[in-house]
């Protein structure tokens, strides 16, 4: 597996054989549509994967990164806050020996950049209750690199493509204080849309995010700026339709991070960051099918409570 920075989709094809254009298309959107989905969820980017094994080849080894930021407007504690998300991400899968029924037929590589825009509303009610409407749009540009002699193969993966997914979604958080902590349970309804390359059928379908966890009240200071801690589990699950192209239909986590208030070193738009926290994050999955890995991010974000 490569590096976080490093991007691609590396999978494994060597023969001659002719394969039917279905059985080829269809693991390319497998693999690709496995790198764009972990790049948009919450849960599964940033990290290092075992997607499970499907019969076609050595299990795909998925790592991606990215930088990915949400800005609220408004003040904590405001009945509205409208907010814009944003940032870039690279991805890389790899496959070695991919068999499609026809042997061990060589090795690609799909090195991905994306860029990720978006916004939305929250509203807050009440004290303890945040809804939120949003949507983004994802747009990944994979290089291909094929090793291997299958010509129907060397079609998808030995060329440049071009990937997008759009979400609409939905979130529900109900939170609380207690001693000074901050228990939380969310839970985020997705409608996606993946539309590929080389005139492929796009694909539809609902995913769902469930976490709880909880905020704790500042540990320490460092630099005068107190520093907390987040611990949280959650599930995500897909219809069948996304299940089809990951090859997965559900997945789990558990996640542990730091948050260090950054904001008030933040001295732009009238102090605009003052909520600004800089989290430190490490988090395990695992899901059916053999789906496996961790990750290890680091971001900035508005406190929402």
């Amino acid at each position: 597996m490569k590096k976080l920075g490093k991007i691609g989709l590396f999978l494994a094809l060597a023969s001659a054989t002719s394969l039917s254009a279905g059985s080829t298309a269809d693991h390319y959107r497998h693999l690709v549509g496995s790198g764009i989905f972990t790049s948009n969820n919450l849960y599964l980017q940033t990290g290092w994967y075992d997607l499970g094994s499907d019969g076609t080849g050595d299990k795909p080894d998925l790592s991606n990164a990215n930088f990915v930021g949400s800005y609220y407007f408004g003040q904590l504690g405001d009945t509205w806050r409208p907010f814009v998300t944003g940032g870039f991400g690279f991805t890389d899968i790899e496959q070695d020996h991919v068999n499609l029924g026809s042997g061990d037929l060589g090795d690609v590589e799909l090195d991905s950049t994306y860029l990720k825009l978006g916004g939305g509303i929250n509203y807050n009610p009440t004290a303890n209750l945040s809804l939120a409407l949003g949507a983004t749009g994802l747009w990944m540009h994979s290089d291909g690199d094929y090793n291997g002699n299958n010509a129907d193969l060397r079609a998808y993966f030995g060329k440049d493509s071009d990937t997008s997914l759009y979400d609409l979604y939905g979130s529900a958080n109900y939170h609380m204080e207690i001693n000074g902590f901050k228990p939380y349970a969310e839970l985020t309804l997705h409608y996606l849309n993946i539309d590929y390359d080389f005139d492929l059928s796009s694909t539809s379908g609902w995913n769902g995010d469930l976490a709880v966890g909880t905020y704790t009240p500042t540990l320490t200071t460092w630099m005068d700026l107190p520093v907390r801690a987040r611990f949280y589990v959650s599930a995500s699950f897909l219809d069948n339709d996304l299940s089809d192209v990951t090859g997965f239909d559900h997945a789990y986590h558990a996640g542990a991070g730091l948050l260090w208030k950054v904001g008030p070193m933040i001295h732009l738009f009238d102090d605009a960051f003052k909520d600004t926290e800089l989290s430190f994050n490490l988090q395990g999955t695992t899901g059916d099918n053999d789906l496996k890995g961790w990750k290890a991010s680091v971001g900035f974000m508005i406190a929402k409570f």
